[in-house]
């Protein structure tokens, strides 16, 4: 069937059916008629369709509702499959719609009107305007038209303002765009007609702004999409109205602007008021203004005035750049940069925001909407036009900027930070770097921006800063890969009011695109420079700025990068950053203990020789040096995190450099391997970074390689520290080396036990002991390998003599030879060798053995131990902790000379019995380890003196230990309860290696059995059930006995009776046995 056949027998009947009796069932017959007929062959009869039914829907305003959505909803299918040749069929259909809507009047809508029926109005009104051609516009948007598109558009501006059904707002604002021109896939070259759609709505601007700009800054329950297009049509409705084109908009920034800008000043401010409608006026001064507005259209002054107004618009919806949804900030910067394109001079002082916008999207963490707004900033900045105006601006919001970041951290709102952050480090992404250059050419500028960096990267100080371990620490083993990934953390980067990482992360990324830009590094360089040698306060945060700048990984600018880095590391390695006191001076911390003495004034009179008054506290410290010059506690903080953002500096400098960092290593090795010897823990940490990061640079496998090629530059250094009495540097050098690479160091460790025995070296006490200590633990370990090379070597013995046995035997297999030896022949000769006398014998008892030479390490080791016994009795806790850990250490190297233990056992017992009886469970620690070695290698020798001078001692202390840790919560951080769970952990093997029986043997049981309570922590309950097991196979009946003792007490029963099932013993008494 034809098109003509199908609409004369088919559509026409139906719709003639429809328009003499309205119903569903008519109404649906056209509908099923009209879906499925093709209108493209025969397009002559669309007006025969669409007019009826759009005449029929003007009379039905009385009918339901239903039947009129119904009818809407194919009124739009007949209308989206042609295109309206007439203006006149626009307008009917228009109308049409939007009586369903409003009142005739159209003063207000109607009521009680369903979301349905209002949906189906707006889709039919957007799909006429959508399929009308640009003549039919043309002809559409005149004056004499403006009342019904007025009416149409505060129809929709209504709709989305007051509804909330999300599928009519939406329809909504879709409309709004087509009304406006500006709906997705419009043909933007049509400038004419753009001009003619905003010449003819362009005075019901205020209305729709107001109320896109309510429903973009509305509550988030409307959801995203809605505030997208809010923000898109917003943004798409004011470009038409301001876009620039050869009639409008194409004032430019010159000489006779600048001068009219001050004439007209206060014409501008009177006449404002003037171009806007006011709740004030009557109804006679706005019909008025409305004939003058629609007489002349879109005037300079209109857009002037405008833009003033719309001002807290651009300047609120800045908000939205840091909504949460990618949808919203991309709407959004989409909507900035097509004002900037487009309306870039018209928007006056609008554009400021626009464009801080922009740039603060760029860096968003949405791809496509970072991609759009950096094109931007690049068009922007090639195009003529926009050149002054960009500039100008770029300028003036960068110092807007550069005075609020100061005020914004000290704020601490992470957001805001991050927000001001972004912009930074946009501008320095986007900006082309003859504008910043010709920006930090200003003193003043490059000042200003320097120094609000420098406050972003203000550090923190804190009492974490000074803390310090006294032991010797242990080299953590592993690749140096796996060492640099665990010290990457960089610890002591704590600023003071950056919290967040991402915070941290832009503040990085700003530092390395300021090093990517040759331009700039070097003014910036050359004048944290000067602020390091000037010593300024910000010279921790100067270093750590110029570590960013130019240690980055990336290739940008690498070769200016370079010849920055090697001034910076020839700045970081001079003296002054090396010699700092790391430790408060004694006089700035509290001495409780201290003896002080008291001027008396006598008061004169009867009583003069019973009364006294004290009038001034005489410190010993008042005679000493003044104040100004000690080290107080914050000099002491500052002084650490100088020495850490140092050596962080070192480490990423020899990491950037490479491996021709090796020009430094005679200046800078030792420097760090003094540094690495340190007791505060944080500047090991920073030089434990920097030794790796050289090492990894220097591309040495090991460390131990890495100081065995270095050792003439570590044993020059080593001899001229030795004559300033600085000799840490050795305790590291030990921990990083082999057996194989140390015999140099024979003659230094002599001298240092010299020097350790005068009494004027009593300040560098510290740093011998570190020493020695270090040198013991690492015989230990020597002797260890030695000791497995041996045996490897014996092995090897073994086999050569098992061959030398073979091949004899295969000799001595051999048939004789035949023929006879002649014994005449032999030669004969005295003997070499003279046999004594038979009758002269020597007397043994005139002559001594002479004493066996000991090895050179044990002697050193002997002398090591003799020189720190005396320390033991010394005041200061470290060098008495030292001392301990020095001798238990020390001690098994000595098993094997029992002549050489023993006395010195004899020698050490005395001070270990007096530490024993403080209360300092730091060296209390130490004390019992010293004993558990002194257990293992001279157990008969000490034990009487143990029983009688030390183990009453444990006990009073395990005994008072358990009442508190059984009645304190929080006791995991305390000494005193590292103290008895290390007790705890080695009584057992304590008793067994002394062999203690009988009375002893039940009282430190007895003790330990208080710690099978409930009432104490889980963790020492374990520890005190694993003595009573470890101890069963020692001695049995006493474990029983004393487990007996307190099985029948509620908190003790569940311990106990696991303690006996784990040993296999139970307290249930047995089945009777029967006697017969």
């Amino acid at each position: 069937m034809t098109s003509i056949e199908a609409y004369v027998l088919r559509i026409r009947p139906a719709v003639d059916d429809f328009v003499k009796q309205p119903s569903k069932t008519t109404l649906a017959k056209v509908k099923q008629e009209v879906t499925g007929f093709d209108f493209s062959q025969a397009h002559i009869f669309q007006a025969q369709i669409v007019v009826p039914l759009v005449i029929k829907l003007d009379e039905l305003k009385g009918e339901s509702q239903e039947l009129r959505t119904s009818l809407l909803d194919v009124v739009r299918h007949v209308v989206s499959q042609l295109y309206l040749a007439d203006e006149r069929g626009l307008r009917s259909i228009l109308m049409a719609a939007l009586l369903q809507l409003r009142d005739p009047g159209g003063v207000k809508m109607l009521p009680n009107l369903s979301e349905e029926i209002k949906l189906a109005a707006v889709l039919c009104m957007s799909e006429a305007l959508r399929r009308s051609p640009g003549d039919v516009l043309e002809m559409f948007y005149t004056k004499e038209k403006a009342l019904i598109i007025g009416q149409v558009l505060l129809t929709l501006v209504a709709l989305i303002q007051q509804e909330k059904y999300r599928q009519l707002v939406i329809a909504s604002l879709d409309c709004l765009m087509v009304l406006f021109g500006v709906q997705e896939g419009v043909l933007e070259a049509d400038c004419v007609l753009r001009h003619q759609i905003a010449n003819t709505i362009f005075i019901y601007l205020p209305k729709v702004v107001t109320v896109l700009f309510a429903t973009a800054k509305a509550d988030d329950k409307m959801g995203q999409t809605i505030k997208a297009m809010a923000v898109k049509a917003l943004g798409r409705i004011i470009c038409i109205m301001f876009e620039e084109t050869d009639k409008i908009g194409g004032g430019r920034y010159d000489v006779e602007a600048f001068q009219l800008l001050f004439n007209n000043a206060s014409n501008e401010q009177s006449g404002d008021s003037d171009l806007f409608a006011s709740k004030r006026n009557t109804h006679e001064q706005n019909d008025e203004r409305l004939k003058q507005l629609q007489a002349n259209p879109r005037s300079k002054e209109w857009m002037t005035a405008s833009m003033k107004h719309m001002t807290p618009i651009f300047a609120e919806t800045c908000v939205l750049r840091s909504h949460d949804s990618n949808v919203v900030r991309r709407a959004y910067a989409e909507m900035c940069c097509l004002l900037l394109q487009n309306c870039g001079n018209n928007l006056q002082n609008n554009f400021l925001h626009l464009l801080e916008s922009v740039l603060a999207l760029s860096e968003d963490a949405e791809p496509q909407c970072a991609q759009l707004c950096q094109r931007t900033l690049s068009q922007l900045q090639q195009q003529l036009r926009y050149s002054g105006i960009f500039d100008e601006n770029a300028e003036l919001l960068l110092d807007t900027h550069l005075h609020r970041l100061p005020r914004i951290l000290h704020r601490c709102d992470d957001n805001e930070q991050f927000a001001e952050l972004l912009f930074f480090k946009g501008c320095l992404r986007n900006l082309s770097d003859d504008k910043l250059q010709l920006l930090l050419l200003v003193p003043k500028n490059l000042e200003m921006f320097v120094m609000c960096l420098l406050s972003a990267l203000d550090l923190r100080q804190s009492r974490e800063l000074l803390n310090e371990e006294y032991s010797l620490r242990k080299v953590v083993e592993g690749s140096s890969k796996e060492l640099a990934a665990q010290h990457a953390q960089l610890p002591w980067r704590q600023f003071k009011y950056l919290s967040s990482k991402r915070c941290v992360d832009a503040l990085y990324d700003i530092g390395e695109l300021l090093g990517g830009k040759p331009a700039l590094n070097h003014l910036i360089f050359d004048f944290c420079q000067d602020l390091i040698k000037q010593r300024s306060p910000a010279m921790n945060e100067s270093i750590l700025l110029l570590t960013l700048m130019v240690t980055s990984q990336q290739k940008i600018a690498r070769s200016s990068r370079l010849q920055l880095a090697q001034l910076f590391v020839a700045q970081l390695v001079a003296d002054e950053h090396w010699q700092l006191a790391l430790q408060p001076d004694a006089a700035w911390r509290l001495k409780p203990d201290k003896p002080t003495s008291w001027y008396k004034d006598h008061t004169p009179g009867m009583y003069s020789a019973a009364l006294e008054v004290r009038t001034q506290d005489c410190d010993s410290d008042d005679e000493s040096e003044p104040l100004s010059s000690r080290v107080s506690i914050t000099d002491a903080q500052f002084n650490v995190l100088h020495t850490c953002i140092v050596l962080d500096a070192l480490g990423h400098c020899a990491s950037f450099i490479g491996d021709t960092f090796d020009r430094h290593i005679f200046r800078s090795l030792h420097r760090v391997l003094l540094k690495l010897a340190s007791s505060n823990t944080i500047v090991h940490q920073a030089a434990t970074f920097a030794f790796v990061s050289i090492q990894r640079a220097l591309k040495y496998a090991q460390p131990s390689h890495f100081i065995e090629c270095s050792t003439d530059y570590i044993t020059f250094h080593l001899n001229t520290l030795l004559k300033k009495a600085t000799v840490d540097i050795l305790s590291v050098v030990l921990q990083y080396s082999t057996r194989c690479n140390v015999p140099h160091l024979d003659s230094i460790f002599q001298t240092i036990c010299e020097e350790c025995a005068k009494s004027h070296q009593s300040d560098n006490i510290h740093s011998y002991l570190r020493v020695f200590n270090a040198f013991l633990r690492h015989i230990l370990s020597w002797q260890s390998e030695t000791k497995q090379d041996i045996g490897d070597i014996q092995m090897q013995v073994d086999d050569e003599e098992q061959h030398i046995l073979n091949t004899w035997l295969n000799v001595l297999n051999k048939p004789r030879i035949e023929d006879p030896v002649d014994l005449d022949s032999a030669p004969n000769e005295e003997p070499d060798v003279n046999m004594p006398d038979e009758g002269v014998e020597e007397d043994p008892s005139t002559t001594e053995p002479p004493k066996p030479e000991l090895p050179r390490h044990i002697a050193m080791t002997k002398e090591i131990l003799t020189q720190t016994i005396k320390f033991l009795s010394n005041s200061q806790q470290t060098q008495q902790i030292l001392a301990l850990e020095c001798l238990a250490s020390g001690i098994p190297l000595l098993a094997d000379y029992e002549d050489e233990l023993l006395p010195l056992v004899h020698l050490i017992w005395q001070p270990l019995v007096e530490k024993f009886r403080q209360k300092d469970s730091l060296v209390l620690s130490r004390c019992f380890s010293l004993l558990h070695v002194l257990g293992l290698h001279a157990k008969d020798f000490i034990l009487k003196r143990s029983l009688s001078d030390v183990v009453p001692q444990l006990r009073e202390f395990l005994k008072a230990a358990s009442v508190h840790s059984s009645t304190e919560k929080s006791l995991a951080s305390t000494q005193e309860y590292k103290l008895q769970l290390k007790l705890l952990q080695n009584l057992a093997a304590f008793i067994q290696s002394l062999q203690i029986q009988g009375k002893h043997l039940h009282d430190l049981l007895s003790i330990v059995a208080l710690y099978l309570s409930q009432t104490q922590p889980k963790e020492m309950q374990q520890l005190a059930a694993q003595v009573f097991e470890n101890l069963f196979d020692y001695n049995g009946p006493f474990v029983y006995v004393t487990l007996l003792q307190r099985a029948h007490l509620n908190d003790y029963k569940t311990n106990v009776n696991a303690i006996l099932c784990v040993i296999g013993l139970s307290l249930e008494a047995p089945d009777d046995v029967d006697p017969n």
